[in-house]
């Protein structure tokens, strides 16, 4: 198309000039004016004189359609002018006629140097202006209807919604309009000034709904990506990246990835629940200084442009990058001068909280952006950091919603022509008369504001942030990690900027808060505590120390608040030493209660201390008044005298009226076991002989203080001696182990066990103990001086074996006041222990170890018995005696079996080996003889399995009354045993039989008569005739009535055992476990062979008056009527009973009037009951034996019937009627 030059606009010489530099200062001149809207990161302010000048505008040149601001501003109107002001409403230029066909102005972009202005209509026009001179350069006019095929331009009266200048250039440019159409201009000077059209993008009429086109503007640096024209161009269905120089090319395409719903596999947008949503951002290239990095060895000035794009609430950013070495330019450094390769690799994706309608770089890693509710974040791509900086500005911005009314679907309105972004400011069209810019408040900015508004907390606390870079927030004017470089360096650099402001803040709100009385205790709290964090920050002390604690001291309550702040910091070990007027104050604020008191030595614990800082005497004080002794230990160690707590703490503890109740050594005030003298002297000796503070357990710091502290501590509790020297009197051994008996008497139990767990600990390997060899006494002629120097030194554990010698020895002869016997017994046995199973680390001389052994043998002490067994049993490991039978007598005596058992499987006698099994008075033991038994005879050596059937012989009366299942088990699973034998040996016993009988022959009886089914269908009754003590459970001596009772039979079909085993156990059974002859009966009746025989089953029972199974043998042999016979017999006798068990006759007419009968009393009522649930079983008994008859004489009269009906049967008729006559009579 041809350039239309015909339209006369006002040139820039007729109007008022401003100079070059008026707009930078009137910029600088914003931040005075009056605040409109401003946050703690964001602050709008109104540009008043534009503002003011607006309705005047809009009266002269219409209502405005469009804007575009930078160094100066563009203003398009309805009615198709574009007016070029500056920030003071002074108008420049005025572009168009208010008679053109043009029609409303759209859009509109300045160039690169501001020079240039292109501006799009709503009729479809675009048109270049040189506003400086008023003319037009050229202009794109809408598609006619006589063009043809190959002519490109938007349709008519389709408004341009998008145009834009390509880098520095002012001769190409894009346009865009609402119904999807994007335009590629390139005007040509040559002899006649013309200009190329390029469709870019068409409209896809079925998915796609432009969001916005943009091409890659100039950012005041030359780059290669200059020289490729990029236009980047965001539908609802894809991103789109087009070079335009030499040459139209698709460069990048990216779609959008919508859901996939229900199984036809049908896209959705992402948008289907709410309007339609995009928009996008160039970064173009800027120039920086970057310096080598390993993957990136070659030093740049620039950084290459970018691109953000959202869809709905993802914003994507794009980085363009170069595919071969360039210059500092981006100029290619190859020979063949062929223009740069790109790459565009996806580099950060960010989810906003609603639909991002705008967004503009302002930094080249920071991005603003705007949602549908107009709301302002600031996103930082590298650190994918997002915070809100802003609502909306005070007045709304108004969108233009060109694509709703281009094409009649719902979007969100564009932003694109009411907002710019223009060196880092904001600035937006309010409303028909109200222009606001905005900005990201600097740092300082930020923090004089919030002082402004006297919010002096929140302003130390951000401070501190900024001094440590954990503010989690976008910072404005403080150095950032980008682009490589330093992070100390930056650091360092930070805190230079922000320490000295941090102190002035913290002065400042000290004083300001001090200075009003009317301030609350919450804000001097947290005044107090935002202080403490920021002087620890910078590592100021003094100041936290000197001003900030001055200013609490005007008043007890308020310094009480500031050692309460300081407190968490002391105990996280941030404060480890504090001035000696804070620990003065600390010990006048804390020492009142004992809850107080126990913090404070939970403070002074973390804290290096020095003698004189504070008043130790009072502190120790209130702990000994509120029994606080964890607290007082805690204190002496701080103070570096780990001995002083032992002694003291003792003392205290022996000084207890009624020490020897655990309710006052044990327990603490108010039952705190924590404080309990009893509890913490064992828990302090083992921290501290283990080289850990007490009593958090950390190490000590250095390693020579912490084996300085445990050889102080040990040397108080176990004084190094020599065993070998003279034996000291009484005095002299109370003297020098005072502390050890002490702690004996306090508790031994726990003083042993906190030595085995000091000695589980490495760090007592480390320590070595120098014994000074006495000068008074005579030195032995076989000691030299090697030997002797060789025996100063000694380990822990040596120590303590030698000292507890010394102790035990002495107090087994010579003094047996100095020790209990329970305290002999529990120290020679841990003592020996740790012998036996140290050794060779541990020397003892033959003589002291049977010196020792001796002790433990001859020691009349029953509750450490299994102690001194199990030392005993380790050393007669350790060095066997010569002569066992020397011990026999001895360990038996002592009552140490596990020894003595051991002697008799080494003389090879094993019956009496295992006799001590049954000789030891632990149940345990006993029921051990089995396995014990099974291991000896998995030897099968023949002398062993002689001397298990000789034990098994004579012992099996007290095998069986161990277990007789387990004794049955046994002796079938060795082969030397059998039934015969134990049967034999049982004989002259009834009760052992029967028992080992019935766990042979009927080992399910006891499970039948626990099972809870059987014993809800049984009635039980305890049996009178049963002996006691037959080696049964109380559950087995119970009788089971027969007839309601339902025994499972067994499955059983074959009979291992003997006939005479089964007839010996029930007539065993039938004296003394009747009530389970019947089940029994039942369940072994039809094994084969025949396990017993009836006649004599029914001669036992008849013996013993078994009425049960008499029944069901007289049943079984067909016997009908003598079944009959017994039970009406029994049910006679029961009858007696039961009229004997009534002792009074109630009778109704008894003498006297409102004389009421005697009542039974609950034994007889009982019995009664008893009598009468028998009766009605016997009763149950005689039916069901009638009933058995019967069915067995219709049975035969039946099989007559048939015979008889039968025409080959010769048999009567009077026969027949005869044998159904006695039926019926029966």
């Amino acid at each position: 198309m041809d350039v239309d030059t015909s339209i006369s606009s006002t040139p820039l010489s007729t109007l008022e000039s401003s100079p070059e530099t008026e707009y930078e200062s009137r910029i600088t001149n914003l931040n005075s004016t009056p605040v409109q809207c401003t946050t703690e990161h964001f602050s709008w302010r109104q540009l008043t004189d534009l503002s003011e000048k607006l309705p005047e505008l809009q009266e002269q040149f219409g209502q405005i359609s469009a804007s575009c601001m930078g160094d100066c501003v563009a203003l398009g109107t309805v009615r198709g002018l574009v007016i070029v002001a500056d920030y003071l409403g002074r108008v420049k230029a005025m572009l168009g006629s208010p008679t053109s066909s043009y029609g409303e102005v759209s859009a509109v972009a300045f160039s690169a140097d501001y020079l240039a202005l292109v501006a799009g209509y709503a009729s479809g026009y675009v048109v270049v202006w040189d506003w400086a001179k008023g003319t037009t350069v050229s202009v794109s006019r809408p598609l006619q209807p006589s063009d043809g095929p190959g002519v490109a331009g938007h349709p008519v009266d389709m408004a341009v919604t998008f145009v834009g200048f390509i880098g520095a250039s002012k001769h190409r440019y894009i346009s865009s309009s609402a119904g999807g159409y994007v335009l590629y201009h390139h005007i040509v000077r040559r002899l006649l000034t013309t200009m190329s059209t390029v469709q870019l993008s068409s409209p896809d009429q079925t998915t796609d709904i432009l969001f916005e086109a943009a091409p890659l503007a100039y950012g005041g640096y030359e780059c290669a990506t200059d020289d490729l024209g990029l236009v980047a161009v965001l539908t609802s269905a894809h991103l789109t990246i087009f070079k335009t120089r030499h040459g139209v090319e698709q460069r990048y395409r990216q779609g959008c990835q919508p859901p996939i719903i229900g199984g036809n596999a049908k896209k959705q947008r992402p948008f289907a629940k709410r309007p339609y949503a995009g928009c996008l951002s160039w970064l173009p290239a800027l120039k920086h200084q970057r310096a080598a990095t390993a993957t990136d060895p070659v030093a740049s000035h620039f950084t290459l442009p970018r691109l953000a794009y959202s869809w709905g609430t993802s914003i994507h950013v794009l980085a363009l990058e170069l595919d071969h070495k360039v210059a500092a330019n981006g100029a290619p450094l190859d020979s063949s001068g062929s223009l740069a390769r790109l790459r565009f690799e996806p580099v950060s994706k960010w989810e906003a909280i609603e639909d991002v309608v705008f967004c503009r770089w302002i930094d080249d890693d920071v991005l603003l952006y705007m949602t549908r509710s107009q709301r302002i974040f600031v996103f930082e791509t590298s650190l994918r950091q997002e915070t809100e900086v802003s609502a909306s500005p005070p007045g709304s911005i108004a969108g233009r919603p060109w694509v709703t009314l281009a094409t009649g679907v719902e979007a969100e309105p564009s932003y694109a022509q009411v907002m710019s972004v223009c060196r880092r400011r904001v600035f937006a069209v309010c409303g028909e008369s109200s222009v606001y810019t905005g900005r990201l408040l600097a740092w300082t900015e930020r923090l004089e504001l919030l002082v402004e508004q006297n919010r002096h907390v929140d302003a130390i606390t951000l401070a501190t942030g900024f001094y440590q870079g954990r503010t989690g927030q976008i910072v404005v004017g403080l150095p950032r990690q980008k682009h490589g470089g330093s992070s100390a360096a930056l650091e360092k650099r930070r805190h230079a900027l922000v320490g000295s402001k941090l102190v002035d803040l913290m002065r400042a709100a000290l004083r300001q808060t001090f200075d009003d009385r009317h301030v609350g205790d919450s804000l001097v709290r947290a005044l107090a505590s935002v202080c403490v964090v920021a002087c620890l920050a910078i590592d100021s002390q003094s100041l936290l120390f000197g001003e900030v604690f001055e200013r609490y001291t005007a008043n007890p309550r308020r310094t009480r608040m500031y050692l309460e702040t300081i407190e968490p910091f002391i105990l996280s070990g941030d404060i480890a030493h504090l001035p000696p007027q804070i620990l003065n104050a600390m010990v006048d604020s804390y020492g009142a209660t004992p809850q107080l008191v126990r913090r404070l030595g939970d403070l002074l614990m973390n804290l290096r201390l020095s003698p004189g800082e504070f008043d130790i005497d009072r502190v120790l004080s209130s702990c000994r008044q509120h029994r606080l002794w964890r607290t007082f230990a805690r204190v002496w160690l701080s103070m570096g005298d780990p001995v002083a707590p032992v002694i003291s703490i003792l003392a205290a503890a022996s000084s207890e009226d009624d020490l020897s109740s655990d309710a006052s050594v044990f327990a603490g005030e108010d039952g705190d076991d924590d404080e309990a003298p009893g509890i913490v002297i064992f828990d302090y000796l083992d921290m501290v002989i283990r080289g850990r503070r007490y009593p958090d357990g950390k190490q000590i710091r250095p390693q020579s203080v912490a084996e300085q502290y445990s050889t102080l501590v040990t040397e108080l509790v176990l004084p190094p001696v020599e065993t070998t020297s003279r034996s000291l009197s009484s005095d002299e051994l109370r003297t020098t182990f005072s502390t050890l008996l002490a702690l004996l008497n306090l508790g031994a139990d726990r003083l042993l066990v906190t030595l085995n767990h000091v000695l589980g600990d490495p760090f007592t390997g480390l320590v070595n103990f120098i014994v000074k060899p006495e000068t008074g006494g005579v030195v032995s002629k076989h000691s030299d001086r090697s030997l002797r120097r060789a025996s100063q030194v000694k380990s822990f554990m040596q120590l303590v074996v030698d000292t507890f010698f010394v102790l035990a020895t002495s107090a087994d002869r010579e003094q047996p006041e100095l020790l209990t016997k329970r305290q002999n017994g529990l120290l020679s046995s841990f003592a020996l222990t740790l012998y036996a199973t140290r050794f060779p680390l541990i020397y003892l001389t033959d003589e002291s170890v049977d010196k020792w052994s001796s002790i433990l043998l001859q020691l009349d002490d029953p509750s450490t018995r299994v102690e001194r067994e199990y030392a005993f049993e380790l050393l007669f490991k350790l060095n066997p005696p010569q002569s066992y039978d020397d011990y026999i007598e001895p360990t038996r005596k002592a009552g140490f079996f596990r020894v003595l058992e051991s002697i008799y499987r080494t003389l090879e006698q094993y019956d009496l080996a295992l006799r001590t099994y049954l000789d030891h008075p632990e149940y345990v033991y006993h029921r051990a003889v089995f396995s014990a038994i099974k291991e000896l005879a998995a030897s099968r050596r023949p002398k062993t399995l002689e001397g298990i059937a000789e034990f098994a012989r004579g012992s099996a009366v007290e095998l069986v009354e161990v277990d007789a299942e387990s004794f049955v088990n046994t002796v079938e699973a060795v082969s030397s045993l059998n039934h015969d034998s134990i049967v034999a040996a049982l004989a002259d016993q009834a009760q052992a039989q029967f028992a080992y009988l019935r766990a042979l022959l009927d080992p399910t009886s006891e499970a039948l008569s626990r099972s809870p089914d059987h014993q809800r269908s049984a009635v039980t009754v305890t049996d009178e005739r049963a002996p006691p003590n037959i080696g049964l459970s109380d559950e087995q001596h119970i009788v089971v009535y027969p007839f309601r009772s339902l025994v499972p039979g067994s499955e059983q079909r074959s009979n291992k055992h003997p006939q005479e085993y089964h007839e010996r156990y029930l007539e065993l059974m039938c004296r003394y476990n009747p009530g389970n002859v019947l089940a029994y009966l039942r369940q072994h009746a039809d094994l084969s062979p025949e396990p017993f025989r009836l006649a004599y089953v029914q001669s036992i029972c008849s013996k013993h008056g078994v009425s049960d199974g008499l029944v069901w043998v007289l049943m079984r042999l067909g016997d009908f009527s003598g079944a009959l016979t017994t039970l009406i017999a029994q049910m006679d006798q029961e009858t007696e009973r039961m009229r004997a068990a009534v002792p009074v006759t109630l009778n109704e007419d008894a003498e006297g009037e409102g004389e009421q009968a005697s009542a039974l009393g609950d034994a007889d009522r009982e019995r009664l009951v008893d009598h009468l649930d028998r009766t009605a079983h016997e009763v149950d008994g005689c039916v069901d034996v009638c009933r058995a008859a019967l069915s067995k004489l219709g049975k035969d009269v039946a099989a007559q019937s048939a015979h008889c009906h039968d025409p080959d049967t010769p048999m009567s008729n009077d026969v027949a009627a005869k044998a159904q006559s006695e039926y019926r009579a029966l």
